[in-house]
């Protein structure tokens, strides 16, 4: 009985001398490469998919669901301010609430991101139509336009109703904001983030931990500590902006999809 290498062997011979036997018409060979240049070169050449069209597919097939829950969550923040609003919370405390609902909003949007890898199917949807890099930007863009809306009208309510500067209550408001969604980004880019939100969890309940150790220091409310908050703004939109770099090097590599 023959073994799997001779049979191998023994079919490679075959086809080996079968295409040694056959003649190849040279003339018809140009022919052939002539009438194929010409279609080539007479075939109108138009753009597949357009920028439009691409950011039309991805807002026709985007999980439009977690876009609606972050929206429902951004209004519930809204109305927690009118609420401690109304029943005349002192200007402390409210930069402590508005401190907390800020770092929750910045992990709101990483979850609502990083649910497309959540879902286990990151890698299947790069093999088929979706381009995930794709997918991620325009999910990091719907959140940030809502997120910009909310915060601007946070800024501008709570700034008027307690006499709070606007940059100071700014500041205030950006900085937990951008901290969060440090942490966050830094918790996706590790592979066990990926695996499961319970770390954003996590994440979430330290930074409000810490929110509350921040408002227990009364000199960093202060009108001179307003460099300081400004450098650590500045410091956090510096590392969100490499986090977010790694997040597409690594989803363009393909890192971050296999490891999915």
């Amino acid at each position: 009985m023959k073994n799997k290498d001779s049979i191998d062997k023994e079919l490679y011979d075959r086809f080996h001398n079968t295409a040694n036997s056959l003649s190849i018409h040279e003339e018809r060979k140009k022919e052939t490469l002539l009438f194929l240049q010409k279609q080539i070169t007479d075939k109108p050449i138009g753009i597949l998919n357009s920028r439009i069209h691409i950011f039309l597919n991805q807002l026709r097939y985007m999980d439009k669901s977690t876009t609606w829950v972050h929206s429902a969550i951004c209004i519930v923040l809204l109305l927690i301010m009118m609420f401690f609003s109304r029943y005349g919370v002192e200007k402390e405390n409210i930069i402590l609430i508005s401190m907390i609902l800020s770092g929750i909003l910045g992990v709101v949007t990483i979850a609502e991101v990083s649910r497309i890898f959540f879902s286990g199917i990151a890698e299947l949807s790069e093999s088929c139509y979706f381009n995930v890099k794709q997918i991620v930007a325009f999910q990091m863009l719907i959140s940030g336009i809502i997120n910009l809306t909310v915060l601007f009208i946070g800024i501008l309510f709570v700034g008027s109703r307690w006499q709070i500067h606007l940059l100071q209550i700014g500041l205030y408001l950006l900085v937990p904001f951008v901290t969060a969604q440090c942490c966050c980004l830094r918790v996706l880019l590790t592979e066990a983030g990926r695996r499961s939100s319970f770390l954003l969890v996590m994440v979430g309940a330290f930074l409000v931990v810490f929110y509350m150790i921040l408002a227990s220091i009364p000199s960093l409310y202060l009108v001179a500590s307003l460099t300081l908050w400004g450098i650590a703004f500045l410091i956090g939109l510096l590392l969100m902006g490499m986090q977010i770099k790694a997040l597409f090097r690594g989803i363009e590599k393909g890192d971050i999809l296999c490891m999915n």
